[in-house]
Formats: structure tokens, C-alpha cells, sequence
């Protein structure tokens, strides 16, 4: 290996040599990849981090290597963004109960025509967790007990640590399993973001003790791995070992709410990122990914990538999304909240604004001292963790029977996906929903045919 590290260092000094002009070893600001950094993997062994020289640039410095026989591959170690995006902050939190503030978990009710009178709290765009929780009582598997969660995010809040940070008041250490801290290099994968606090929060917020809002799987673990730093910001080289690390800790799903830049088009910009995701699936773990926030198709990467589910989102009232990436590589979608795609989809009603976001307890100043529910948060990132809570239902549940493939899993939430016109608020189109909007309840009462 120091053989090849020493090749690499030639064929450095030989692009240099070669008459480099300025242009071509500028720094690479702006550009969606670490500057100065190559991830290099030679035929003969692992993936290494090559630091670059100054003078030489990322893209050529990668062409130059790239053209050695004994290397693989040499790739940007491409930058990811979370992918929830805030909104216009104002919209404030309701004091009353969480079915007051929490659309994303009603049941569709007699919005989707199951049956004739109103519930008191119900909206067509929740994925109905409240029949889904009496379901999993029924089953011995209440709050999602057995199932676990790997979230790769900004961290999460807790547990406390010195100097400063505080965990989240509405989260048991008993919930959480040992995780790992990639940005930072030690075990201590807290949120320096409050984005992490929230995705963690739709998965398994506690319910029933007084505390703030609910969570979908509040009695499964959570492993909490940060591969993003304080900016929301992540490497392919952290997301790659947290998608490993997750795997080893036995993780049913993996929830990966960020998105690469539309520079990564493929698996062939971010190899080993794309070899963790076949490496964990192989373990038996489901890839979960938010699918981007912005229009057109295809999804972004990792949600676009084989092997991983890509989600997209919707409204309180089933439209799609403003903002949610479409096409090739979306497979569900789920709520995230915001304005509809359609200015002519979705009403507000007594309760619910139209444009809702997903409020969850996370930080809602900068000193990691204060929580509240910021109305901040909408996206496919939340979207995401929606289907990643409903995934570990289906674990707990055990529909599919014990230990179900991430392929019976995936295939469970497709075909108990809702896309009648009845019950989207407009017309289905694949492109636009997938296979349609996740229902919790549905996905967990009966295995579906082919699963």
C-alpha cells in the first residue's frame, strides 16, 4: 500500500510537471466536493482519503489518477445536504393536544370515503399511525418494540454531555443504542443542528407521558449515527462508514434524510457510498432516503441509488409537494408538509393550514439549551423518516414474519401504498407519487400478495 501511495504522489507531481495552468489547480470554492480531497481505491485494497497538494485540483488531480492502471477509481468525496428546508418561520405551535398539530399522523377517514360521518381529527394526507398503534398492541409490539433504526443525520439530542449540550425532554436513554460520530471521530454523535433531533423525533418521539408531541415507533431503537456537521453538510467518505457502521449494529432500516447536489448523477460519483448501501442491504437493512428538495427528476442521490427507497412529499391534504424531486428513483411518498405543486390543490380547514409543516420537539435557539416545535421544517427529509417509522412498524408487527428482507419490506410498503384519486388530492401519476402515499395501518395489518 505504500507502494501505491508513492505511485499516487508521482502521478501528482507528474500532472504538475505536465504544465497544470492556473485555472485548472484553483481552489475548488463553490464546487459540491471537499476541496483538496480525493477518495482513492487501488485494485490491490481499501478506499483511502488522499489529501491533495494545494496547487492541484480535485477534477484534475482525479482525471490524473484515474488513468493509473492499478487505480480503481478516484473520486470528489462529493458534499450531501440535509433535506429538509426551512420555511418562513411564524406559524405558530398549538398548546392543545398533538392531534391538533400532528396532520402527518391522522387517519384518512371519511376523506378517503371509510365511511360517512367525520372523525373529530382527521386529514388526507396522515398516514394513519393512530390504527397502526392499536394494531401493534394487538400484536405484542406496542410503539414499535423489536424494531431498529439507524438515523444518519446531524446527530440527535440524547443524552447530555460537557460542555453544554443538553438530550431532548421528550427521549429516554433507554431508547437509544450506541452509535458513532463521523464528523467528529468518537461516540458521541450529538446534534449540533436541531435537523437530526427532528427526523429522530417523527421516528420515536415518546408518546404517552405528558411531554410534548408523539413519535410513530416510540418504543424501537434508534442508533444514532452523525454524518452531517452543524451546516447540515456531510461527505461521501462519513456517509459511506456511517452506512457500514449502521449495518453492523444489526439496524432493520436506516434513514438517510439528505441529499448529494445534482453534480452526483450516479453511483459511479460516489462509489462507496453506493457500495455501503449493497453492503448494508446484504446485512439486512432498508435504505430509506428523502428524494430532494427541488422540481424536476430524477430523485437525487443516495435516494436515486439501487437498493435504497427513495421518498418524496406531500401536503395535509395528499397533494404533492412543492419542492419534492420526481420521476426515476422516487418509489413512495409521504408527509413533508408545505405548499402544494398545484395552486389549486389542498384548502386550509378549522384545524390545519393547507401549507402545514411537521412540527417534532428539537432545538429551537442556537445554544443547544433550548427546545421547542419550530415550524421550520418541511421536506422530503421529513417524508423520509415518516416511511423509515412505518418500515420498523412492519419489523415489529412481524406481517412478514421475523427477520423480513429489506426487499419484503420494501415490496410490503409499496403495495399497501394509497393511489386512488380518492385518496390523493389529485390524480395519481407514478411519476409524481411512486407507488403512492404510505399508510401506516395498512401496511401492518395483512401481508400483501407477492410480499
Amino acid at each position: 500500500m505504500r507502494k501505491l501511495l508513492a505511485t499516487t504522489a508521482l502521478i501528482l507531481a507528474a500532472a504538475l510537471a505536465g504544465g497544470a495552468s492556473p485555472a485548472s489547480a484553483q481552489g475548488e470554492d463553490g464546487k459540491p466536493w471537499v476541496e483538496g480531497e480525493l477518495l482513492v481505491r487501488f485494485e490491490s485494497g481499501a478506499e483511502k482519503l488522499v489529501q491533495l497538494p494545494p496547487s492541484v485540483g480535485v477534477a484534475m488531480a482525479a482525471e490524473a489518477l484515474s488513468a493509473n492502471p492499478k487505480v480503481s477509481y478516484a473520486l470528489p468525496n462529493y458534499i450531501a445536504r440535509a433535506s429538509g428546508v426551512p420555511n418562513d418561520p411564524g406559524l405558530g405551535t398549538s398548546a392543545g393536544d398533538w392531534r391538533r398539530t400532528q396532520w402527518n399522523f391522522l387517519p384518512c377517514g371519511s376523506l378517503c370515503g371509510a365511511g360517512s360521518t367525520p372523525l373529530e381529527f382527521e386529514a388526507r394526507g396522515g398516514l394513519n399511525a393512530v390504527d397502526a398503534w392499536d394494531i401493534l398492541k394487538q400484536r405484542r409490539a406496542g410503539g414499535g418494540k423489536g424494531a431498529r433504526v439507524a438515523v444518519l443525520d446531524t446527530g440527535v439530542a440524547y443524552r447530555n454531555k460537557k460542555p453544554g449540550f443538553l438530550k431532548s425532554p421528550d427521549f429516554s436513554p433507554r431508547q437509544f443504542s450506541a452509535g458513532y460520530d463521523f464528523v467528529k471521530g468518537n461516540a458521541e454523535p450529538l446534534d449540533r443542528d436541531g435537523h437530526g433531533t427532528h427526523i429522530a423525533g417523527t421516528i420515536a418521539e415518546r408518546n404517552g407521558n405528558g411531554v410534548g408531541l408523539t413519535g410513530l415507533v416510540p418504543q424501537a431503537k434508534i442508533i444514532p449515527v452523525r454524518v452531517l456537521d452543524a451546516q447540515g453538510l456531510g461527505t461521501a467518505r462519513d456517509i459511506a462508514n456511517g452506512i457500514r457502521f449502521a449495518a453492523k449494529q444489526k439496524a432493520d432500516v436506516i434513514n438517510m434524510s439528505f441529499e448529494f447536489s445534482l453534480a452526483v448523477s450516479g453511483c459511479a460519483k460516489i462509489k462507496s457510498v453506493c457500495r455501503a448501501i449493497k453492503f448494508a442491504t446484504k446485512r439486512g437493512s432498508l435504505l430509506v432516503a428523502a428524494a430532494g428538495n427541488s422540481n424536476g427528476e430524477p430523485v437525487a442521490y443516495p435516494a436515486g441509488a439501487p437498493r435504497v427507497l427513495g421518498v418524496g412529499r406531500t401536503t395535509k391534504d395528499a397533494c404533492l409537494a412543492a419542492a419534492s424531486r420526481t420521476g426515476a428513483g422516487l418509489d413512495l411518498v409521504a408527509p413533508g408538509g408545505g405548499m402544494p405543486a398545484l395552486p389549486s390543490c389542498g384548502v386550509d380547514d378549522p384545524v390545519f393550514s393547507r401549507t402545514a409543516p411537521i412540527f417534532q420537539l428539537t432545538f429551537s435557539g442556537r445554544d443547544f439549551r433550548t427546545f421547542g416545535y419550530p415550524a421550520l421544517y418541511e421536506g422530503t427529509s421529513m417524508a423520509a423518516a415518516h416511511v423509515s417509522g412505518v418500515a420498523a412498524m412492519v419489523v415489529a408487527s412481524k406481517v412478514l414474519g421475523r427477520n423480513p428482507s429489506p426487499g419484503a419490506i420494501d415490496c410490503q410498503l409499496r403495495a399497501t401504498a394509497r393511489k386512488s384519486n380518492e385518496q390523493l388530492g389529485q390524480p395519481y401519476d407514478p411519476r409524481l407519487f411512486g407507488s403512492g402515499l404510505v399508510d401506516a395501518a395498512a401496511a401492518i395489518s395483512a401481508r400483501a400478495p407477492g410480499c
